[in-house]
């Protein structure tokens, strides 16, 4: 099974998983000549948060002012004051390629006219391996890899609540309105049943 068919079936397994009423942007970037153990940490960080703050952290990230927090892939990593005494570091050139991807699909979001956005999907991944020999000294495997990210943006809950709270504020009105009515049509009854009958 190559990279390229996984990432397919990654893709249209999350679609078939995840139907809903909202619209989603996607973006997604490959050869990515960086660490995908890297990549994958970086992503974790911005996973279910909304698009502004995660581009906003990783702008920080990339000059190295926010620290990565490393859950999986941190063999050899030291503790960061930064992070509480969790191991960490600043993985730069993983934080660019992720902020490059969040911001195509945040462009894309604008330009299909999507509202406030989460990110709901991102993964990063191995996608090749070529053979490579080293440059210099004793002869050895040297290969090329290569990673890709994806992420998928979606419009924030909050906005389908608004709307359906509208509704339901323009439904109570309506209903109020015919109460108003009789409301108003009470003291003419009243009026019509006190007064005589004539014979």
């Amino acid at each position: 099974m190559t990279a390229t068919y996984a990432f397919q079936k990654t893709r249209f397994s999350y679609r078939e998983n995840h139907e809903s009423e909202k619209r989603t942007a996607c973006a997604r970037l490959s050869g990515i000549n960086a660490s995908f153990k890297d990549l994958c940490e970086v992503c974790r960080s911005v996973r279910n948060k909304d698009t502004e703050y995660a581009i906003d952290f990783l702008e920080q990230a990339a000059v190295g002012e926010k620290a990565i927090y490393f859950a999986r892939h941190n063999s050899g990593k030291g503790h960061r004051r930064e992070l509480g005494g969790r191991t960490g570091g600043w993985p730069v050139k993983s934080v660019k390629f992720v902020l490059g991807v969040v911001k195509s699909a945040h462009a894309n979001a604008v330009k299909l006219g999507l509202g406030p956005t989460k990110i709901v999907h991102i993964i990063a991944n191995k996608e090749n391996t070529l053979p490579r020999m080293s440059p210099k000294g004793r002869r050895i495997v040297h290969n090329y890899e290569t990673a890709f990210v994806e992420l998928v943006l979606e419009e924030s809950q909050d906005i389908v609540d608004n709307k359906s709270d509208v509704k339901k504020k323009g439904e109570v009105k309506k209903a109020d309105a015919p109460k108003q009515s009789e409301a108003q049509k009470a003291p003419e009854q009243k009026k019509a049943e006190a007064a005589p009958v004539k014979q």
